[in-house]
């Protein structure tokens, strides 16, 4: 049994772009995201979401936003390597928190 899973949390380096395979039969959207060790160092990864998720992307999926990207590393035929998104999960936006409703405050 063969098996491969990439989780990735990181940081939209560049909004998603929409794009259309050359025989013109499938739409993807492509963007990268960087993510950070913790320290000064940060790895960039290209990462591919094809039919609905791309669409998805190519909407929400902006510089600066925090996402977690769920999938698996493909390389392509010039030796290089995109991560292949299975799910996105949609963080906060830069300068924007994920969820502005305050704890522990009941509706008046």
């Amino acid at each position: 049994m063969n098996y491969q899973k990439t989780i990735l949390v990181g940081f939209v380096t560049r909004d998603a772009q929409k794009r259309t395979s050359k025989k013109g039969d499938i739409n993807y959207a492509t963007f990268s995201i960087a993510v950070n060790d913790g320290k000064e160092n940060a790895t960039f990864f290209p990462v591919v979401a094809f039919d609905k998720l791309g669409t998805m992307a190519t909407t929400y999926v902006k510089k600066g936003r925090q996402l977690l990207v769920e999938g698996r590393i493909e390389t392509t035929e010039n030796g290089r390597f995109n991560v292949v998104a299975d799910r996105i999960f949609l963080g906060a936006q830069a300068g924007k928190p994920a969820d502005k409703s305050k704890k522990g405050e009941k509706n008046k």
